[in-house]
Order: C-alpha cells, then structure tokens, then sequence
C-alpha cells in the first residue's frame, strides 16, 4: 500500500512539473530560436496560427516565421533579446500564460527597448506551443 501510495505521488509531482515547468521552458527555448534568427525553430516553437497583439493592435500569422523580418530587426538597431523576469500566471492540462518582462539590445549591449508581455501556450501533442503575444507598446517586429 505505501508503495502505490508513493507512486501516486510521484505521478502527481511529474504532473505538476510538467505543468508549472515546462511551458516556462517552452518560452525559453522560442527566445533562444528568436536570438538565433532561427525561423524553423520559431515555427517549431510555436502554434499556427499565430497571434501577436502588440499596443493594441491584433495581427495573425499563418506561422510565427511569417510574423518576423530579422533584417529589419536590425536596422532598427536590435542584436538580441534578453528575458529580464518570467512568471507562470495560468497552467492547465492544455493552455499556458506566461508573463515577461525582456529587454532588446544593441551591438554594443546598450538596452533599446524594454516590454512588457504575456504569451499564451497550449499543449500540442504533448509539447508545449507558443500561441500568442501580448505586448504593451509599439514594439517592432522588423517589417
């Protein structure tokens, strides 16, 4: 009996995990594709389609790699984004918000920009997708 009982736990504790981890984790990986300028991993990363509302303004993608124009990032002066703090705000067996607060920099590592943002997961075929954006201000996506 106490060994079921501890397997029940365990089960209950991976649950948990998965759960309150990974869809963090899953917000990660896209930010570390996005610096890499990796639109494969970005579409791999993320749910079609997909959602951006950025100052108010709703936009829709058919893949998130239709949604980004890296040269243009960086003629605006972009070179990378670092995640400045993240919280899981919301986690069921299917849908995910995390919210963040990142930076954007420059080549010479001086910060450009500063947002605000919640992002939407859902849990596809057991992985966790970035669904959607939503970001205060007038961020720019390069296009």
């Amino acid at each position: 009996m106490r060994l079921i009982g501890l397997m029940l736990l365990l089960v209950g504790v991976n649950t948990f995990a998965d759960n309150h981890l990974l869809p963090v984790v899953a917000i990660e990986n896209y930010f570390s594709s996005f610096n890499k300028e990796d639109r494969d991993g970005l579409n791999e990363a993320a749910d079609s389609p997909f959602i951006f509302v950025i100052g108010g303004e709703p936009r829709s993608y058919d893949r998130y790699g239709d949604a980004v124009d890296f040269e243009g990032l960086k003629a605006s002066g972009w070179s990378y984004s670092l995640i400045n703090s993240k919280e899981l705000i919301y986690s069921d067996d299917l849908t995910a918000a995390v919210r963040m607060n990142f930076s954007r920099f420059n080549e010479s590592d001086e910060v450009i920009s500063t947002t605000d943002s919640v992002y939407l997961l859902v849990r596809r075929d057991g992985e966790w997708k970035v669904k959607g954006g939503f970001l205060n201000g007038t961020l720019t996506l390069g296009k």
